[in-house]
């Protein structure tokens, strides 16, 4: 699992709840890709935005196949509480691990829920996430088990708000403490017990096999300006690193790339001059090509042109670069 980042369908919900898809623009079509993740700051981004809208409302705002297989673990056993515990033990396919956690705590009488989180959030907004994350947790057992769940208990460690009848309604109790020890959903045991009326034997363990693949297979979104430099560098080595070539690469005209390169506030020259700098001196530091053969690699007509670069990025000679540490 990467940490630092958080899924794509999480990313989406929240843009979506904001007005606010032109955030993930940047991402392009990767942001519909489950095996993609965004950085956790796009969606603390997305939380500023979302300043003043309720828990509740983001909540309602949750399609009916939830944010996928994260939300079928929850139905995934024989019961709800089998499906909270997978649901709690799989949080990183949804949420950041380095900053989210959910713990399942059963003494035979009651389970309780208790969520974790860090953030730098303003403290109105990070109260607002908290609040939405333990009511998208009830919503799923709700779903899950085809009727309503209720705690017998709420807390909030954040200070109680102003008012506060939102979220009463959206967990459905009034017996909710703020500047409480942690942020947790208590139930009756026997309340996630029943058995699910439409269990069946072996999904929890299918549901968690496709969990592990996921985590091992899940990887940071690339932005439109890594996916340029992608093909900058696929077009040196393939020996035509002219702006057409790369602009037929993205399947854009020249002028258009351009245009592009300018909104990003940089230039075809300075892109080229970046993306040859790295692979000259990974080339030099990794490998015993000559410096012509490096030159040749990275589209410089010979040595001494290379030379003229290595000075002006280095201050000194290919040599020198060489023998560098990385």
């Amino acid at each position: 699992m990467i940490e630092g980042t958080v899924s794509t369908q999480l990313a989406r919900l929240l843009a979506g709840a904001a007005g606010a898809n032109a955030a993930l623009a940047a991402f392009g079509d990767e942001v519909h890709h489950d095996l993609v993740r965004v950085p956790a700051s796009v969606t603390d981004a997305l939380w500023e935005e979302l300043a003043g809208v309720t828990a509740a409302q983001l909540v309602r705002a949750l399609p009916d196949q939830g944010v996928g297989l994260w939300s079928h673990m929850f139905g995934g056993g024989e019961n709800l509480l089998d499906g909270l515990r997978d649901a709690a033990r799989y949080l990183p396919i949804l949420a950041d691990p380095a900053t989210e956690s959910i713990e399942v705590l059963d003494d035979g009488e009651l389970t309780t829920v208790r969520h974790s989180s860090t953030t730098r959030l303003a403290p109105a907004v990070a109260a607002a996430r908290i609040e939405f994350g333990l009511g998208v947790v009830l919503e799923q057992l709700r779903r899950a088990g085809v009727r309503t769940v209720t705690p017998v208990h709420v807390g909030f460690s954040h200070a109680a708000p102003r008012r506060h009848d939102g979220v009463a309604e959206l967990f459905g109790s009034r017996n909710v403490t703020f500047a409480a020890e942690s942020d947790s959903l208590t139930f009756l045991t026997a309340d996630l017990t029943t058995p699910l009326p439409y269990a069946r034997p072996g999904l929890a363990q299918v549901l968690r096999q496709h969990a592990d693949l996921l985590l091992s297979a899940v990887r940071p979104a690339s932005t439109w300006h890594d996916r340029f430099r992608a093909a900058v560098a696929d077009a040196l080595r393939d020996g035509d690193c002219s702006l057409r070539a790369v602009a037929a690469r993205l399947a854009l005209s020249s002028r258009t790339l351009q245009r592009r390169l300018a909104e990003q506030g940089t230039t075809w020259r300075a892109e080229l001059e970046t993306v040859r700098q790295d692979r000259a001196v990974r080339l030099l530091r990794d490998t015993d090509l000559t410096v012509d053969a490096v030159a040749d690699r990275v589209g410089y007509s010979d040595a001494r042109a290379l030379r003229r670069a290595t000075h002006r990025w280095h201050g000194s000679s290919p040599r020198t670069v060489r023998g560098k540490p990385t």
